[in-house]
């Protein structure tokens, strides 16, 4: 088989010298998640699950070493669907694919010192090594400049921020983030004003808030179809994905 990639559309020659065109726009997938890990990942409500309870894992873990208190569900949140289905492929078409968006857990606290911050991520990846996934990594924001970080993170080290985050990466698409929101280091004031949540809803202003969720899952009812316009694509290299 010989394949030639023209934008968003690839050409194949098969090996009895018939041409096919396949078009990107038509990838049951989304870009940048192996479809074979999709096909023998979990189920969008069986990962949900899956999360919920490694979640829990880790909250009980903090409350134990860091003495972390967790905030009950919020009003008005029962009602709430963390799945999206048949997402954007990233290629120009839709998936067959469903986001997993869960609403995060926020702790009461937040530890002050960044010793502390750093035993937090170094608990939080003992727990989700167990169910697979990599280490929690804080977002770096290499390209933004210093007052850019002054101004959205309050700070220009991690040590510093009022605002850090990241995410650990887990098998079939699947993630978990975190961010600490730590109001004492705002030394000008602005951000507790600027996150101040709406009265009664329940956030919580200095806090580790942890959320689950998966770029895209697959349906078991979704399951032979996706097999099937999976096959087309067997082999070859995809483009680049574009944003929208």
């Amino acid at each position: 088989m010989i394949s030639q990639a023209v934008g968003r559309v690839t050409v194949v020659t098969d090996a009895d010298g018939r041409e096919r065109t396949v078009y990107w726009r038509e990838y049951p997938g989304v870009a940048g998640v192996n479809p074979q890990e999709i096909l023998h990942g979990p189920t969008p409500e069986e990962a949900h699950a899956a999360g919920q309870d490694m979640i829990a894992e880790v909250r009980a873990a903090l409350t134990a070493e860091l003495g972390l208190e967790w905030a009950p569900p919020t009003e008005g949140r029962d009602d709430f669907d963390p799945f999206v289905h048949r997402i954007q492929n990233y290629f120009g078409g839709e998936s067959l694919l469903t986001v997993v968006n869960a609403l995060p857990s926020q702790s009461t606290s937040v530890p002050r010192d960044w010793a502390d911050k750093q035993r937090a991520l170094e608990i939080v990846g003992t727990v989700i090594a167990r169910y697979g996934y990599s280490a929690p990594v804080i977002d770096t924001l290499d390209r933004w400049t210093d007052e850019q970080r002054m101004s959205d993170l309050g700070g220009l080290t991690p040590e510093t921020q009022v605002i850090v985050s990241g995410m650990a990466q887990g098998p079939a698409g699947q993630w978990l983030s975190f961010t600490f929101q730590d109001l004492s280091k705002d030394a000008t004031g602005r951000f507790k004003e600027r996150l101040a949540p709406p009265s009664g809803s329940g956030w919580q202003l200095d806090t580790v808030s942890l959320s689950y969720g998966a770029n895209g899952l697959l349906r078991d009812a979704d399951r032979d179809e996706f097999t099937e316009r999976l096959e087309p694509f067997a082999g070859l290299t995809p483009p680049a994905p574009r944003e929208t």
